[in-house]
């Protein structure tokens, strides 16, 4: 048997341990551009807590077998993968979005959120579809078409809680009302599918809706509704992410990009038949404002 010389016996031994730390692929084993930019926590657990309120479909929604679908949940999936993580999906409300943010009981919400500038004080949002809103009526409603906010004077309109637009409902009904006009009675729900509910049953005029759900409701669920105006403007919906992580924000950013370059974000969009949507880039805090 032959022995190696104590000194080199250690270096070998030595070789051989620092090989192990090297080899220690405990981390996420996502694309390394994605990974080399996830924050330690998620990195370390290999779990990105996303929430969602599945009322609003095609983007989110819960099947007869109680799992939630759309195209949201497929994209934030393929966001997951890039990443090496698994993502853990939970409910809540559209208007729970930012304060569970500023919580931190999750990570990130993907929900449809259009991204506007007033809301980079307390959230940070990439880009990662883009949306206008559209007015649903019953099908047997008449009158004009509603293009405008201030078509809306005198009408009942639903919407759900925590949307965008209801500042700009609240403003325009103050117009309407200082030019001689009834005012805009805003009626706010929980969920989108709630705010439809109520016109079908007649407690209102229309609901405010994004042009996806609109295509969805008329197209799919054969709903005894129609699209009766659109309102200007076209909007970019973000996913969103707490004020303090920029560094999870470029990484969803940076794994949507290599989503898009694979053809994968294309494929989902399409199935979803949101090919109207899709974008071709993924900026963080985008510039963007609503107005009437």
């Amino acid at each position: 048997m032959k022995y190696l010389p104590l000194a080199l016996l250690a270096t070998t031994t030595l070789s051989a341990c620092n090989s192990d730390v090297v080899a220690d692929d405990s981390g996420p084993k996502g694309n390394p551009k994605v990974v080399a930019l996830l924050p330690a926590d998620i990195a370390k657990s290999k779990t990105l807590r996303v929430m969602t309120d599945p009322t609003y479909p095609p983007l989110e929604s819960i099947d007869a077998s109680g799992k939630m679908i759309g195209s949201d949940i497929d994209l934030m999936n393929a966001v997951a993968k890039e990443m090496g993580v698994t993502a853990d999906w939970k409910r809540g409300s559209f208007a729970g979005i930012i304060p569970g943010l500023s919580a931190g009981r999750f990570h990130a919400s993907i929900a449809g959120m259009y991204i506007t500038e007033d809301k980079f004080t307390s959230v940070t949002m990439v880009r990662y579809a883009k949306a206008f809103d559209q007015m649903m009526v019953p099908a047997n409603y008449k009158g004009p078409e509603l293009n405008s906010y201030a078509a809306l004077c005198g009408k009942r309109v639903t919407i759900q809680q925590g949307a965008t637009e209801i500042p700009l409902l609240k403003d325009a009904s103050k117009k309407c009302t200082s030019g001689g006009k009834s005012a805009i009675e805003v009626r706010t729900f929980e969920n989108a599918n709630n705010a439809l509910l109520a016109v079908t049953s007649g407690r209102a005029d229309t609901a405010l809706v994004t042009n996806v759900n609109a295509d969805y409701v008329v197209g799919k669920l054969k709903a005894d509704l129609k699209v009766h105006g659109t309102l200007p403007g076209e909007f970019p919906m973000g996913i969103t992410v707490s004020k303090e992580s920029g560094k999870l924000a470029k990484a969803i950013s940076t794994a949507l990009q290599e989503v898009k370059k694979s053809g994968e974000y294309n494929k989902i969009m399409e199935k979803w038949e949101l090919g109207d949507s899709t974008v071709t880039s993924f900026p963080v805090n985008p510039k963007s404002t609503l107005s009437e």
